[in-house]
């Protein structure tokens, strides 16, 4: 039997696990097949340090139940964690029940880790101390990116956590990761001295400069450097530029022919697009891709995405409820649309309801006075302005909804003529 040899670059990384998976599950490899390794590159802690990830589909919908596990198993000290995962995945992609031993080890797996995590917060130092702490621990690395975000809003004051694997440093306004102190150029001495300096020094101290975060995740100048479509979508898997890539299920990149001239661009994903990883999947997107047909055009010749790219939504019994993204979270996201219209040049883009016209347009909008007429764009493309479909969805009564379902698809057909013409 072939098997398939995955590097991960860290025992946290999340995100290349998640891409790898993807890819595998979509080209139907068996968990049997696949060895999945750990080996740190040489640049890991270098400004400079890059990576490609596999871009690929998501083949499976994951019930809440099982997808609030997923993050504590991976950051457990479990080495078969990688493919228990995997073959949870494996068996929701065949839509088969997950059994329930299988649940169970994940369960089990998860409680361990969650306990350890609060033992790392309960070794934090205090945070009315103003004076830098040192902490050590025998934690394994993974759960120590998982919390770094965590216990820099624990312990606002400055501190340093020494592990094993991995040091992670907070300075009072931004946190590093560096080398474990089992790496022969981590003196604990001068890490402890050089950390205390930096409280006095600032970001200018040559040693903190020297000490960089692990780069996992991408910052502006990484989506804005991003040459493709598949370079964008691998980086957008692990996004974290604002606080709604925590209670989401995943990032929902934009899909459709990436040769399109012609760009439809939403407000963000629903319920339905942020289990299945694929933007307008849900009833206002099924409502749209009706509209778009009548109006003579085809989803599969136009590209489909969002202004903003993750779900938010607040939590009600068992139901999520969507919340409209501030201005910030609009914001935060801008580099990745701004990337995905920069990269495929779209000759028209179609914006649908305010937030994605705000997006777009970097202003405020009013969609009714807006509407329904072309608007140069800095490119020298044009845009053109009209409602979001789930505004149709939410009409009263059945003549409105005939009444503004027509003018919908009026907007959209002249789109399409902008394009032909």
């Amino acid at each position: 039997m072939n098997r398939e040899t995955v590097v991960l670059s860290t025992t946290s990384d999340f995100s290349g696990w998640r891409a790898w998976s993807r890819k595998l599950l979509h080209e139907r490899v068996p968990a049997e097949s696949i060895r999945w390794i750990i080996k740190t590159p040489a640049d890991l802690y270098a400004s400079s340090a890059t990576r490609v990830l596999p871009d690929a589909p998501s083949t499976t919908s994951v019930p809440r139940s099982l997808a609030t596990l997923f993050p504590a198993v991976f950051v457990s000290e479990a080495p078969e964690r990688f493919q228990l995962l995997y073959i949870t995945l494996q068996t929701l992609r065949d839509d088969h029940s997950v059994p329930d031993e299988l649940v169970e080890q994940l369960t089990r797996l998860a409680i361990e880790s969650r306990k350890r995590v609060l033992d790392l917060r309960c070794q934090m130092p205090d945070a009315r101390n103003p004076e830098w702490q040192v902490v050590r621990t025998s934690h394994a690395s993974a759960l120590i990116d998982s919390q770094a975000a965590a216990l820099a809003d624990l312990r606002p004051t400055p501190w340093v956590v020494m592990a094993p694997e991995r040091t992670l440093f907070w300075n009072g306004q931004e946190y590093r990761f560096g080398p474990g102190l089992e790496d022969d150029s981590a003196d604990p001495a001068e890490i402890v001295a050089a950390a205390r300096s930096i409280a006095t020094a600032g970001a200018g101290n040559e040693w903190w400069e020297g000490i960089a975060p692990v780069r996992l995740h991408p910052d502006v100048a990484d989506v804005v450097s991003s040459p493709s479509l598949a370079s964008l979508r691998g980086k957008a898997i692990d996004c974290r530029m604002c606080d709604l890539c925590a209670p989401a299920t995943r990032t929902v990149s934009g899909e459709g022919n990436p040769e399109a001239k012609i760009i439809f661009v939403g407000e963000q994903p629903g319920d339905q697009e942020d289990l299945q990883g694929r933007p307008f999947v849900g009833p206002a997107g099924q409502l749209f891709d009706r509209a778009l047909k009548e109006a003579g055009g085809n989803r599969a010749q136009a590209w489909i995405t969002n202004a903003v790219k993750h779900f938010k939504f607040v939590p009600r019994g068992n139901r999520r409820i969507h919340q409209k993204p501030d201005s910030a979270e609009i914001t935060a996201c801008s580099p990745w649309l701004a990337t995905e219209r920069k990269v495929l040049a779209p000759k028209v883009t179609v914006m649908l309801g305010v937030t994605g016209a705000s997006a777009v347009l970097g202003r405020q909008v009013t969609v009714s006075r807006e509407r329904s007429r072309p608007i140069p764009l800095a490119d020298g493309s044009i845009g053109l302005v009209t409602v979001h479909p789930s505004y149709l969805l939410r009409l009263p009564d059945e003549e409105s909804k005939t009444r503004e379902y027509t003018k919908f698809v009026t907007d959209l057909r002249m789109a399409i003529s902008a394009l032909a013409g």
